[in-house]
């Protein structure tokens, strides 16, 4: 990743990551996914951080919310809200295709050591670049964490455009088109991080309404060596694909990455 997108990443983002180092996950919930309409269609989203799946707990700041129209031209939300316990705000779906809604903050630094006989493990908030380490500091370890959440809605026709990656930082990769994920038919996604498979990373997908019933009919996945997984949906409706990245990187800012990824998808009959 380049220097200076490390930089830029880290003055803003450093002052905030004690403030969000225990925050809950976080997610949006469009209220619809695909829609078959040809004239301008607005929809309303929830985001909210809550470690239940789509359940209401803290309101969010939207100033992160990224909105890309189908041809991947830059896009702005209509009115929007913050609430006691959820964030809304409004989309107008003015052009056919597919649109994404992403939000991200960071990444945040976070630098770990060790000190003193006692091998007492101390942390301090900052980048490498910004912690003054006290002498004889020792296992020393900067982590940029990164939360990102994200979702895809169609007017009309998909098409792939806001799809597109390029090579740099964490990315997903649609193998299946988020708006053709349907009942009982293998899906496939992909995951890189500057271009490189993440194999081996840990995958969560769960269906909505976990308050009302016994079971979070939760699906464990991990990727392949291509960074590939796949999963067969059992239910229908909204969908949060959970994922959670640790990885050594090559960075004057860390040593290490993590990012904590959140997709919102509707399962089709």
């Amino acid at each position: 990743m380049a220097l200076r997108h490390w930089l830029v990443a880290a003055t803003l983002g450093s002052a905030l990551f004690a403030s969000q180092a225990q925050a809950h996950p976080v997610w949006m919930l469009p209220s619809e996914f695909n829609l078959s309409v040809e004239e301008p269609y607005w929809i309303t989203v929830d985001a909210t951080a809550s470690h239940g799946v789509f359940s209401f707990d803290k309101p969010i700041s939207l100033n992160s919310a990224t909105i890309y129209g189908p041809e991947g031209e830059r896009e702005r939300m209509g009115s929007y809200y913050k609430g006691q316990r959820r964030s809304v705000f409004d989309l107008l779906l003015d052009k056919p295709g597919t649109w994404k809604v992403e939000l991200s903050g960071g990444p945040r630094y976070m630098t770990r050591y060790v000190i003193g006989e006692r091998n007492t493990e101390r942390r301090a908030f900052g980048s490498k670049l910004d912690v003054e380490l006290p002498e004889g500091a020792r296992e020393v370890n900067t982590l940029a964490m990164q939360n990102i959440s994200a979702f895809y809605v169609t007017q009309g026709m998909p098409n792939r455009k806001v799809l597109e990656t390029t090579g740099e930082g964490f990315e997903f990769h649609a193998l299946t088109h988020p708006s053709d994920v349907a009942l009982q038919e293998e899906a496939e996604f992909r995951f890189t991080y500057d271009g490189q498979p993440i194999a081996n990373m840990d995958v969560e997908l769960v269906p909505q309404g976990t308050a009302w019933r016994d079971s979070r009919m939760q699906q464990d996945l991990q990727t392949d060596a291509d960074g590939v997984v796949r999963f067969t949906p059992e239910k229908t409706g909204p969908h949060l694909l959970s994922a959670r990245m640790r990885r050594d990187i090559d960075s004057p800012l860390a040593d290490s990455a993590g990012i904590n990824y959140l997709l919102s998808l509707e399962v089709l009959p």
